[in-house]
């Protein structure tokens, strides 16, 4: 059994994977690390290329195109090693800083690569990455400079237990993050230089632009919904409260509906997020036990 696995995603990058992997090798040497390439049903050509490697690497396919997320959900299921790191095949991670990783992976459960301020992200995407990070800081109650990058690693056991709340695609970085700064977990933070990524993104902005909207909310739904609407509910009652005190002091016995309304919608909406709160730590409770069936069975088997 390996003590570590190299996941690298893998969707039509044939112009640099094969640079990529070949550096890989170059760096793991005689390490008994296992590589793991998970091709999410390219069609340029990627498939081809990574047939080459032969038995240096695993390659896994995927039927239809899932999404990175999928190809690294795909990868911890068919590894056992006992870390897992993953790395993308676009160029923008350099292999030569993976055993300085996998050094601090020794010494936590997780390591989670950082950027040098914005190199390497597109202005055009910067908005939404502004937006996504003060939403994470605000959930995790700190400050996290990069909140999506992807050279990361971390304990296998630890990512069964989430990965039946993080998303198939892109997100699964940063939900992830999450996941783990609001966990027991201990985390370190690595700050890695990002390279010009090589080939065609495939981000689309405006597709990726509402999934950014549409992951803060579920971020903040999944994670924390007390800390985001418990404070809009007191305002509401309050609000309401001062309102009908002001009523009852300048005329007079009146129920103003206003002020009722205001107190009501606070209500309710403290309710609301007293109800998503519950829901959202079962939702992670079932991931968690989930995950210990598969391993026992997964053992049973062997």
């Amino acid at each position: 059994m390996p003590g570590l696995a190299i996941i690298i995603p893998v969707y039509n990058e044939n112009p640099q994977v094969g640079e990529v992997l070949d550096r890989v090798l170059q760096v793991r040497g005689e390490q008994p690390w296992e590589i793991i390439a998970v091709d999410d049903a390219s069609t340029d050509g990627t498939a081809e290329v990574l047939e080459k490697f032969g038995d240096r690497i695993r390659v896994i396919r995927h039927a239809a195109n899932y999404g990175y997320g999928a190809s690294l959900k795909t990868g911890i299921h068919a590894t056992q090693a006992r870390s897992v790191v993953f790395m993308d095949a676009d160029g923008q991670h350099d292999p030569a800083y993976l055993p300085t990783l996998v050094e601090h992976l020794q010494q936590c459960d997780f390591v989670i690569g950082m950027r040098k301020s914005q190199e390497g992200v597109p202005y055009i995407r910067r908005p939404g990455k502004l937006v996504l990070k003060v939403v994470v800081n605000f959930l995790v109650g700190r400050v996290i400079n990069d909140v999506n990058y992807g050279f990361r690693g971390g304990r296998r056991k630890l990512y069964l237990r989430m990965l039946d709340v993080l998303p198939d695609g892109f997100s699964f970085s940063t939900t992830s993050l999450v996941y783990v700064l609001k966990s027991r977990f201990t985390v370190r933070f690595l700050e890695i230089p990002s390279q010009a990524r090589k080939g065609v993104s495939m981000v689309r902005i405006f597709r990726d632009g509402m999934n950014t909207l549409l992951l803060c909310v579920r971020l903040i739904m999944l994670f924390d919904p007390m800390r985001a609407f418990a404070g809009p509910a007191l305002c509401l009652i309050g609000m309401g409260l001062l309102y009908q005190v002001y009523i009852l002091v300048w005329k007079g016995l009146h129920v103003e509906g206003g002020a009722i309304l205001s107190i009501l919608a606070g209500i309710v909406l403290f309710h609301f997020a007293l109800l998503a709160d519950q829901i959202a730590a079962m939702r992670k409770e079932i991931s968690a036990h989930a995950s210990l069936i598969e391993e026992h069975l997964h053992a049973d088997r062997d």
